[in-house]
């Protein structure tokens, strides 16, 4: 038992070490392409910071444990809506960015739902991946159209700028050499440790490699909070999801058709989007997440992990479907 533990540890201590190496270093590449800050969280950090996530679940779907996958996935993507979200706002209230409210918000609502109409035949096969890779085409399009609004332009010549872009992008490779072996150890090592202690595969998907594979973006919003960055904070947590839900999960699919378990689609999926939608409300209500606010998403994610071990209603009956 002291082996797997100490190696689930070191796996995700190398990806969450991976995973900031790799966020880190963007900065010097940013800066030359002379794009908004909320641009880079959107298409760069929240991509990046979400490779956890597709070595975890890619690795696991290649061995056929596709409820580890799925389950990685949605819990992820769970942990980092309200886990992460509600740290930050208990830390300082987020003010948020109208783009924010207006764009991601809406897609993240948007990809859930998706994720959960499409799961609804008990597996998601390779053409429900490739529905979902081709919706984030127009995200991304309408991420890069407001890319260098309001941006002055950036001086790319010289040496000392190529030699930052070479260095980041360097270190950028390292980092996700990192993110891709911390995976495959933390993978590994959970599994083993898990069918020691008798978690089920789902719970095991859902709350052990999901809270692990979230620390990058726990790491980038607790950071952001302290430096004052409202719409990195809240940007970075939709746009990771948004990335997770459409082309993480996309790429699983053309691996391999990933069966659903009803525990998912029955009641992580739509407590999911209860969740996005609640935070859009508080979000609409006055462009502003409070303290309150986060304790109750506190406690969604607190149902949340408990409905992993403990035979919980249905989202259906408790709204009366």
């Amino acid at each position: 038992m002291v082996e797997p533990i100490l190696l689930l540890v070191v796996g995700i201590a190398v990806l969450w070490g991976g995973s900031e190496l790799i966020i880190r270093s963007i900065g010097p590449l940013a800066r030359v392409l002379g794009v908004k800050e909320l641009v880079v969280t959107v298409l760069g950090v929240s991509v990046l910071s979400s490779l956890p996530e597709l070595t975890v679940s890619a690795f696991a779907i290649a061995r056929g444990a596709g409820d580890i996958s799925l389950g990685n996935i949605i819990g992820s993507n769970f942990v980092t809506l309200t886990f992460v979200t509600a740290v930050c706002a208990l830390i300082r209230p987020i003010n948020i960015h109208h783009e924010v409210k207006n764009r991601e918000s809406s897609w993240m609502i948007l990809s859930a739902a998706l994720v959960l109409v499409l799961s609804m035949d008990g597996v998601l096969s390779r053409s429900d991946g490739m529905i979902l890779l081709m919706t984030y085409v127009p995200y991304m399009i309408s991420v890069l159209r407001s890319a260098r609004k309001g941006v002055d332009p950036v001086d790319k010549e010289g040496g000392d700028g190529r030699r930052a872009v070479l260095r980041a992008s360097a270190l950028i490779a390292l980092g996700i050499a990192g993110v891709i072996w911390g995976s495959k150890v933390a993978l590994d090592s959970g599994t083993e440790l898990g069918q020691a202690v008798g978690i089920p595969a789902v719970a095991l998907g859902v709350v052990v490699f999901a809270f692990g594979t979230s620390l990058p973006e726990l790491a980038i919003s607790l950071s952001a909070t302290m430096k004052h960055k409202a719409d990195v904070t809240i940007g970075e947590v939709y746009a990771s999801n948004i990335f997770t839900q459409l082309v993480v999960l996309g790429i699983c699919c053309f691996i391999a058709p990933i069966p659903v378990a009803p525990a998912l689609s029955r009641f992580a999926m739509p407590f999911l989007i209860l969740a996005a939608v609640v935070i859009q409300l508080f979000v609409t209500s006055g462009l502003k997440l409070n303290r309150i606010e986060a304790v109750g998403l506190m406690v969604f994610y607190g149902v949340f992990a408990a409905s992993q071990f403990t035979e919980l209603p249905t989202l259906e009956s408790i709204l009366g479907f």
